[in-house]
């Protein structure tokens, strides 16, 4: 099944979204401004990615891989200053393009993809920045590092020459999508120990707490989320 771009008024979400992350910013008496959108565009075709560019999105969020080398010569011949994040799980064998092509990775989970990330850069005479992905929610299948997992990374990160930890992401499990209390627990504990235990460990003082998607970033935004992934409530349902 294919979506086309006609059929979705893009603007339109991205400006409904844009609404949305001032009120929940509203609620938590926080600045809107503080707030980051990444506009995710996997299995999005250029021309909904065009829409949301001409609409004001200014990053991109995607997956290294094929996809991506498609579209990202379209994407940057239509606005050479838009920023490319890599915001899924990422291979070793995607480091190098990712590196050489894209602003910055927010999933790294490894100590072998943030050796290969600083290596990379090394050949690029670069610093390149980066996020770590954590999970703090004791489930059993955690999408990220835990807390004393963190700080070794964080500790090797500060070790190398080439990289620079921006911040944190996370994803909120799926068994507690439906259940708002908590989701708000969830976030609520991420940014508890983002500001007591990582923030302090991270040299840049704007240091990016990424959390919230389509589903739920409201409720992040009302937790402290300083960053939103969001890919079909602004580009609509995915090409399959």
């Amino acid at each position: 099944m294919s979506y086309n771009s006609l059929e979705v008024d893009v603007a339109a979400n991205y400006n409904t979204v844009l609404q949305r992350v001032e009120n929940s910013a509203k609620l938590s008496s926080r600045d809107v401004s503080d707030i980051t959108i990444v506009g995710v565009s996997k299995r999005i075709e250029f021309s909904r990615i065009k829409s949301a560019i001409d609409a004001g999105l200014k990053i991109i969020g995607e997956v290294a891989g094929t996809e991506l080398k498609k579209k990202l010569p379209d994407i940057l011949r239509y606005s050479p200053s838009t920023e490319i994040q890599i915001v899924g799980l990422l291979q070793s064998n995607k480091v190098k393009y990712s590196v050489e092509n894209c602003q910055l990775i927010q999933s790294i989970q490894s100590e072998k993809i943030l050796l290969l990330v600083n290596k990379f850069a090394q050949k690029q005479n670069t610093i390149y920045p980066i996020f770590l992905q954590v999970d703090y929610s004791n489930t059993l299948y955690p999408k990220g590092l835990n807390l004393d997992e963190t700080l070794k990374m964080l500790e090797l990160g500060d070790s190398l020459t080439n990289v620079e930890v921006k911040g944190i992401m996370t994803i909120a499990p799926l068994e507690l999508e439906k259940d708002e209390f908590s989701l708000h627990k969830f976030f609520a504990k991420t940014h508890k120990i983002f500001q007591e235990n990582i923030k302090p460990k991270i040299p840049d003082i704007n240091a990016s707490l990424s959390m919230g998607m389509s589903n739920d970033f409201e409720i992040a935004i009302q937790e402290g989320s300083t960053m939103i992934r969001v890919g079909t409530a602004i580009f609509g349902p995915r090409m399959s």
